[in-house]
């Protein structure tokens, strides 16, 4: 008896771990990425290299609302980090921070609507 109790009880523990949606799964990822991209300013692109890691993982796991808002951080994080220190090569990127920021906006507004969570602001 006590087995088939021991058995119920993991089995409805593990149906409770893969319960958890796509949403869920991208709002867990989006609130340890909000702890990583403190300090990001949106004036630097050279900072967007710190945090295109999670932005691709985010990119990947994003809903529709947000998935091509992700994908212009992401292509922007990504010419930033070729560019490294190159200062031409950054002033030209500087300017394609406009939409860079419409896009991040609107990825903190679902955030804080859908996942509850604050993703900090680009100084």
């Amino acid at each position: 008896m006590r087995r088939a109790v021991m058995t119920a009880t993991f089995l409805a523990a593990a149906a409770g771990l893969t319960a958890c949606t796509d949403e869920q799964a991208y709002c867990v990822d989006l609130a340890g990425y909000a702890a990583s991209a403190v300090g990001v300013d949106a004036q630097n692109p050279a900072d967007y290299t710190k945090i295109l890691a999670d932005a691709k993982k985010l990119q990947e796991s994003a809903p529709a609302e947000v998935k091509d808002d992700w994908g212009t951080v992401v292509s922007f994080a990504e010419k930033a980090q070729k560019a490294g220190s190159d200062r031409v090569e950054l002033a030209r990127l500087s300017k394609e921070t406009g939409t860079v920021t419409a896009a991040y906006k609107n990825i903190a507004t679902h955030a804080k609507d859908s996942c509850k969570v604050d993703v900090p602001a680009l100084n």
